[in-house]
């Protein structure tokens, strides 16, 4: 499930469509919250994968408003899936992780910053953090709170004053290995190497730098 909104959204959902190629997993569907028309990313976005093998959802979050959760759960019944991943999805889900396993892409470590990605990387340059990461947890009602599955790390080096720069260069380790990050995790999970019941969070920092 993603809002589609830029290049990171489709990248990451183009790695996990070909991770399918050599894992033992299924797309049951893509899913976005934004119709065709709605948004010039979520346009180029729902172009990008409409030639996918896995059937794409849509179901404006705009138009529904109140009842677009129940809206998401009434299409999602149509279909047989295992856990949801949350890719770059704008809104906080309230009902669908109550009826769904729903797991998120967070861009920080375990206790580290909540909140959207450019939210937690001013926390980290405020903070003078010198190490982050990425983390996948289980969406619960307290956003970015749920127990996480699997987490990377990676240093950060402060080696401008600048702080666009520091930014950017935050910014551009976390695409670097979001890609890669979340498809291990979905290989470790159908390996067994990763249980969804187990309280136990799996570093995979090794695999991936």
């Amino acid at each position: 499930m993603t809002s589609g909104r830029g290049e990171g959204s489709f990248n990451l959902v183009k790695s996990i469509n070909a991770a399918t190629k050599r894992i033992p997993v299924k797309i049951e569907f893509i899913f976005c919250n934004r119709e065709k028309g709605e948004y010039p990313g979520s346009d180029r976005f729902l172009e990008e994968v409409r030639n996918y093998d896995a059937p794409i959802i849509t179901v404006s979050s705009k138009k529904y408003k109140e009842s677009y959760e129940d809206e998401v759960l009434n299409q999602l019944s149509k279909y047989d899936f295992d856990l949801i991943i949350l890719v770059g999805y704008m809104l906080i889900t309230k009902k669908i992780h109550n009826e769904h396993a729903t797991y998120n892409l967070h861009p920080a470590l375990p206790n580290g910053p909540k909140g959207k990605w450019d939210e937690v990387i001013n926390e980290l340059i405020d903070n003078k953090c010198n190490k982050s990461g990425l983390m996948i947890h289980k969406v619960i009602d307290e956003v970015d709170s749920g127990e996480c599955l699997s987490y990377c790390s990676f240093d950060i080096h402060y080696s401008s004053t600048d702080r666009e720069k520091q930014f950017l260069n935050i910014r551009q380790q976390i695409i670097g290995l979001e890609s890669k990050f979340i498809c291990k995790t979905i290989e470790m999970i159908t390996s067994e190497e990763i249980k969804l019941d187990s309280k136990r969070s799996v570093d995979l920092t090794k695999y991936l730098i």
